[in-house]
């Protein structure tokens, strides 16, 4: 039981100070970014049409999963086509692209840079044969009125730049899990003390700066005071964003189309959810180190070997827990990589077969298109992984980040 509880806190204490505060960090970038520059992509969208597939990637490419989640509901709305969507989806890495890029930058803007160029050339292949092109059957034509409709009477939007223009019930199932309940204790909770967690990130950020940039050896900072300080706040930033994973109530899925919205209406809404964002990573990553840890210690098996006797097969099984929805798993199979457990061919074949949270959305409105979207993006996910397994197989080969 003592061993357990060992590997346990240093699963978390790993997780939290080496990605989570990282993660933090990015999260806090992009988010003021996204505060500043909402809606923009979006009018862009609409203006230039041939180069729709172009702007799906891009926003598909965006670490996390707020750009695919707000491009969702623009096929079903008639705005984009439906290669667009299959842009979107395989450029997106969702929250795994976090963690990539908190371990190893270079190996993240490769792979960020693959996604998107499969994803322009796949969105641009469907569109011409034609795939997807009657999905809505008349509800484009329906959808269309209703947007020259408020455009017309200049109807205010929840948040400029991502308007309510979807037919009637649209809105209703992209905002089916409204938690704006101001007088519920998980609502005053995080919204409230959010500055908790941030302290946390703060204080775990100064710590892995200081031992990670400049340097300074961990035993030398650690006894800096006279305490354990990389177990206390690892170990106190690992339980709070448990926590605020249960305050939150998400454990699958770590945002929705209508949190995505209220990020963007000011900095400290996007202080509240990227907070919940981030316990939600710090926490997969911690299952994932612990089952790593766990399994290294105990089993007395070579993971590495494993998956390579595997062959192609573990390159198709990459693919398909790309399949299900959310980003947890991929979280694990990306940190698996990192740990040099999982070639770069089974990481890509995942990366482009997930969707991370953008799926729920199209899977409220129209579950045709989500079905038939995670079909065509399967496809070009095995055989990109498959070509790397083949003709490339010790490609970015991750060095064990231990």
């Amino acid at each position: 039981m003592a061993e357990f509880f060992q590997v346990l806190k240093t699963a978390a204490v790993d997780a939290f100070l080496s990605v989570g505060t990282w993660v933090a960090l990015m999260l806090l970038v992009f988010g003021w970014l996204e505060v500043r520059t909402a809606g923009g992509i979006v009018r862009g969208m609409r203006k230039f049409r041939r180069w729709q597939p172009v702007f799906g990637a891009i926003l598909g490419v965006i670490p996390g999963c707020g750009g695919a989640i707000f491009m969702m509901p623009l096929f079903v709305n008639g705005t984009v086509t439906f290669g667009t969507v299959v842009a979107t989806l395989l450029a997106t890495m969702g929250d795994s692209s976090w963690v990539i890029f908190s371990r190893l930058p270079v190996h993240a803007l490769i792979i960020h840079g693959i996604s998107f160029t499969v994803g322009v050339g796949a969105g641009y292949l469907v569109d011409a044969l034609g795939i997807g092109k009657n999905l809505l059957k008349g509800r484009e034509t329906e959808a269309m009125a209703v947007i020259a409709e408020q455009a017309q009477k200049g109807e205010a939007c929840l948040l400029p730049g991502f308007e309510h223009t979807e037919p009637a019930g649209m809105e209703a199932a992209l905002h089916k899990r409204t938690h704006i309940r101001p007088k519920s204790l998980f609502y005053r909770i995080t919204h409230n003390l959010f500055w908790l967690v941030w302290g946390l990130f703060l204080a775990g950020f100064v710590l892995t700066f200081l031992t990670q940039m400049l340097r300074i050896p961990a035993a030398t900072v650690d006894g800096w005071f006279g305490f354990p300080l990389f177990e206390i706040f690892g170990i106190a930033g690992a339980v709070v964003c448990l926590a605020w994973m249960i305050f939150a109530k998400k454990f699958l899925r770590d945002d929705t189309y209508e949190e995505d919205e209220e990020k963007a209406q000011n900095f400290r809404e996007m202080l509240v959810h990227n907070a919940e964002d981030t316990a939600f990573v710090v926490v997969w990553v911690t299952a994932a180190y612990f089952a790593f840890y766990a399994f290294d210690a105990w089993s007395g098996v070579d993971v590495t070997a494993l998956v390579r006797s595997a062959g192609a097969w573990a390159v198709i099984g990459g693919a398909v827990i790309g399949l299900i929805p959310g980003c947890g798993p991929q979280i694990v199979v990306t940190t698996l990589f990192i740990q040099g457990l999982v070639p770069f061919s089974v990481l890509i074949a995942n990366v482009l077969s997930q969707d991370g949270d953008a799926l729920f959305p199209l899977l409220s409105l129209h579950k045709k298109s989500a079905f038939l979207a995670t079909l065509v993006t399967t496809v070009p996910a095995i055989v990109v992984g498959l070509a790397f397994h083949y003709l490339l197989p010790g490609f970015m080969a991750a060095p064990v980040a231990g």
